[in-house]
């Protein structure tokens, strides 16, 4: 699902869980923030990682609270993303309620005159159950490899490629080098998927994970299904995709 949401971020709270409260559990949140310059970007990853600690240790039900970037010198300076999971609809609006996220980020975008250069992108996916882990080994690593990937395939080609990719993340989870992996369906599209995953290098992926068995065979049983591939490069910047105790990250 995805829809623009005007004059972010008042009334985003109210107008966000309005949508939210129509799925089910759990929320997860992909959100592009096309911010106006540089600097405003970095305030705003700022804000949001504040939050991200505060939520860390206030709200049990968020799993991710990640502020990303697209990789690479050279490229785009002004977006940022954000990567958020909810336990459930419930727990989602609670945090929106919160005097902190209030005061941190909302009020401070709403009195911020030219904060974007157009609409922030909201896209709401719905978790595919026991297609997603996340390893504690991810806090080791300072600079992990992140990709999301949004995939079509042909009317009707996700019934037909899901089994594959329940045998890619089975194989996943046990490669020292992925550290996240998520499926995720798009509530509004039945053809379309979307992964997200982290690696400890780009090396990684490129040398041992891309080559793998399990991921070449993924490749040869869904690629002639598959009518776009859209990928996103990206890098952290705070919050977290690994909640543990005491701390996240």
């Amino acid at each position: 699902m995805r829809f623009y949401v005007p004059g972010l971020f008042i009334p985003f709270a109210v107008w966000l869980s309005h949508h939210a409260s129509a799925t089910g559990p759990p929320v997860f949140l992909f959100t592009m923030f096309p911010t106006s310059s540089t600097e405003l970007r970095d305030q705003l990853i700022t804000r949001m990682d504040n939050i991200s600690h505060w939520s860390c240790t206030n709200e049990p039900g968020v799993t991710k609270y990640a502020l990303v970037i697209p990789r690479g010198s050279g490229g785009d300076n002004l977006t940022a993303y954000s990567i958020e999971q909810y336990d459930d609809d419930a727990t989602f609006n609670k945090h929106l309620a919160a005097d902190t996220v209030s005061k941190t980020l909302f009020d401070w975008s709403r009195n911020t005159t030219n904060l974007w250069t157009k609409d922030p992108v909201v896209q709401n996916f719905t978790v595919i159950d026991g297609m997603n882990f996340v390893k504690p080994e991810f806090a080791k690593v300072s600079d992990p490899y992140l990709v999301v990937e949004a995939l079509t395939y042909m009317d009707g080609g996700v019934h037909h490629v899901l089994e594959h990719w329940e045998e890619e993340v089975a194989a996943a989870r046990n490669e020292s080098g992925t550290l996240v992996f998520g499926l995720y369906k798009d509530p509004l599209n039945q053809n379309r998927l979307y992964s997200l995953a982290a690696y400890e290098s780009e090396a990684y992926l490129t040398n041992t994970h891309a080559k793998s068995p399990t991921a070449l065979e993924l490749e040869k049983h869904t690629k002639g299904m598959r009518t776009s591939l859209q990928q996103t490069l990206l890098q952290k910047r705070g919050g977290f995709l690994f909640k543990g105790s005491p701390s996240c990250a």
